[in-house]
């Protein structure tokens, strides 16, 4: 089997099904702006195939591998969460405040306990809050910037309110 021959085996996959095959990976992502990057890997996959006139239907072959590809897209998505980091946003809010030294100091012990809230939450109720309150995302924002839908961003930020605020009565977590 040559080289050429299997070029020209996923060139004309790539012409025939190309479009479809993006579509078909936009629509199963969290993320649609990964479909040309994961239809690239399809077609190295494709590219490294022995005697590839023995498969039989190539539309299905190339859609099978392009469900590979996008589980194994969904596992590697799924243990790197987005993680946003807490003593940023707090050296961030620190710098906001020019009063005077007791203010700072009370001020400082708020921080210090609402970091401890947002520490203990799941990282994506944490990333949800800190995105809505202090970068201003609306849900719809949130639910793209992190690959979830809408409804899950507002159920997260509920969490995460509910959470701060049980701790700032009590001075403790919410059971």
């Amino acid at each position: 089997m040559s080289r050429q021959s299997n070029q020209s085996f996923v060139a004309a996959i790539a012409a025939k099904y190309g479009k479809r095959l993006r579509r078909f990976l936009s629509v199963r992502m969290r993320n649609a702006a990964d479909a040309p990057d994961l239809a690239q890997e399809v077609f190295l996959r494709l590219l490294r195939t022995d005697r590839h006139e023995a498969i039989r239907s190539p539309e299905a072959y190339l859609f099978t591998v392009a469900s590979h590809v996008l589980h194994q897209h969904a596992v590697l998505q799924s243990t790197t969460p987005p993680v946003l980091d807490i003593s940023e946003v707090v050296s961030e809010l620190q710098s906001l405040t020019e009063d005077g030294p007791e203010a700072q100091a009370a001020l400082q012990q708020r921080l210090e306990e609402l970091e401890r809230a947002i520490r203990r939450l799941p990282a994506k109720e944490a990333s949800v809050l800190l995105l809505h309150r202090l970068s201003g995302y609306s849900i719809e924002e949130i639910g793209k910037e992190l690959g979830i839908a809408r409804i899950t961003a507002a159920k997260y930020l509920a969490k995460a309110l509910a959470h701060c605020r049980a701790h700032n009565d009590t001075g403790r977590d919410a059971p």
